[in-house]
């Protein structure tokens, strides 16, 4: 029998000769849960890191992972899952890079459970349509730089996947990371891939040392090929429980597809939380793993940011407005306001438009503390950022004060706001930038750049962008209660009430 030293340091799969792998249907499911709270202030749980660009590439993560997949997978075979409060901005991010991008694609979690419950969704949803196929399972809030490994890597998985195996993309370790799960590999089991001796949570770094040392042992970084079949049956086997939720309420439907917003409701109601590591893939005979050398990074941290980021001559890196002397190994993100830093080193320095975060390099992994203690506090900023996110675009309090608030609002294009009213506020529109489609009472107007308008509370009224340009506007609000839920809709093409 072959030692686990048979996998080389660097191992590289075999080149595929077509980017999209031959036989059973390819579908692919992109996992977007995740608050991102080591990530804070820019990432916080209105609008998680998956949502953001953390690479520097111009697009989210979660975009970056379509874009990834899709070159082996065909994007209406592409699922995402994600918190139902997610489903609107994952749906318009991925219709960015992927206009045509069908809104039942997305499936939106009405409560978090792990990634146990959001995998085997998935699997039945894709069961339903294609029964025989294979489905690759990435994460959304993962950094992958230089496409072709991972094509290979995905190409691999696939062929290791034709005997009706589970098969875990292994990444070679580049260090001893702690923060990291590990997959020990035992004897070859053809196509590139190996049986699996073990998985190691997070081991301790001196631990870690053994392991690189030793040779045989992979990152586990979430990367899967699976046939859904296959997977089902490992599920009933080893979470019994779990499956027989979804089966006793999806069995009284005929023709069920999964697709039933109010039945996964119910079935997720009953739930408890469970992660397909611990839940099966720990426990099946079934599992293989591909080694493949991948420039990844899971970016959990700002440190792990700046690890990842080119650096000036200083060490360095330095985003948005910002400007420092004799500063040294530091990342600092400046964003309206201007940071400027002297005669510090190893700092992260964050600033947003409600918050500034100061830490010392190596104390990254502790913002998730300083977090649960300002939610302990009741502080909005643990949770929500300034800018808020709607299917029809965003806005931006930029002022607020006793019986007022200023927002700077921002209508994507050939999108509009609902019909809608409130009882306790006026408003006051301006336009600085764009064209507006507006309804006040039972007028419809256009207006334009320095056009303004006045709505008196309880009187209807409706914003929307009908160029495929961007719309801004400038709204004053005034009265006596300025909360977001003073909002009677009455008509919305996004389905909220």
């Amino acid at each position: 029998m072959a030692s686990p030293k048979a996998i080389p340091r660097r191992a590289r799969p075999a080149r595929s000769r077509s980017s999209r792998p031959r036989g059973p249907a390819l579908y692919g499911l992109i996992v977007a849960g995740g608050a991102g709270t080591r990530l804070w202030p820019v990432s916080r749980a209105s609008h998680p890191k998956q949502l953001l660009d953390l690479g520097g590439g111009g697009r989210s993560l979660l975009q970056e992972t379509f874009v990834r997949l899709k070159r082996s997978v065909e994007p209406r075979r592409i699922l995402t899952v994600a918190g139902e409060g997610y489903r609107d901005s994952v749906l318009r991010q991925l219709r960015v890079v992927n206009p045509r991008h069908g809104g039942g694609n997305v499936l939106g979690e009405p409560v978090g459970r792990d990634s146990a419950p959001a995998i085997l969704w998935g699997a039945l949803r894709i069961a339903a349509e294609r029964p025989g196929a294979l489905m690759a399972v990435v994460w959304s809030d993962h950094l992958i730089r230089g496409g072709s490994a991972f094509d290979r890597g995905l190409a691999t998985a696939v062929r290791a996947a034709g005997d009706g195996s589970l098969v875990a993309i292994g990444v070679t370790p580049a260090g001893p990371e702690s923060g990291f799960g590990y997959i020990q590999a035992g004897r070859p089991a053809g196509q590139g891939a190996f049986a699996v001796r073990r998985f190691v949570e997070k081991p301790s770094r001196r631990r870690a040392e053994r392991f690189i040392a030793q040779g045989g042992f992979t990152w586990n970084a979430g990367l899967f090929v699976f046939p859904v079949e296959t997977l089902i049956e490992e599920y009933t086997r080893y979470a019994p429980e779990l499956i027989e939720a979804f089966l006793r309420r999806g069995r009284r439907i005929p023709d069920n597809d999964w697709s039933d917003p109010k039945l996964i409701a119910r079935i997720y109601g009953a739930l408890g939380e469970g992660s397909i590591d611990s839940l099966v893939l720990e426990k099946t005979k079934r599992l293989k793993v591909v080694p493949c050398d991948l420039d990844w990074s899971d970016i959990g941290s700002w440190d792990a940011v700046y690890r990842r980021a080119p650096k000036d001559r200083q060490g360095n890196v330095i985003q948005g407005n910002a400007l420092t002397l004799d500063t040294r190994n530091s990342l600092i993100r400046g964003g309206r306001r201007l940071i400027a830093a002297i005669g510090v080193e190893n700092l992260i320095v964050i600033d947003t438009e409600d918050a500034l975060l100061i830490c010392d390099m190596n104390r990254g992994q502790d913002i998730k503390r300083l977090v649960a203690l300002l939610k302990a506090r009741g502080d909005p900023e643990a949770e929500q950022a300034a800018t808020t996110y709607r299917p029809w675009g965003s806005f931006i309090v930029i002022e607020r004060g006793e019986g007022y608030q200023v927002k700077l609002i921002d209508v994507l294009p050939r999108q509009q706001m609902s019909l809608q009213l409130h009882h306790r506020r006026d408003e006051h529109w301006i336009v600085v930038e764009g064209t507006a489609s507006v309804v006040i009472g039972k007028e419809t107007r256009t207006m334009r750049k320095n056009d303004h308008a006045l709505i008196r509370r309880r009187q209807k009224h409706r914003i929307g962008n009908p160029t495929g340009r961007p719309l801004r506007i400038l709204e004053l609000q005034q009265g006596d209660y300025l909360g977001e839920d003073d909002i009677v809709r009455f008509k919305d093409r996004y389905g909220r009430v």
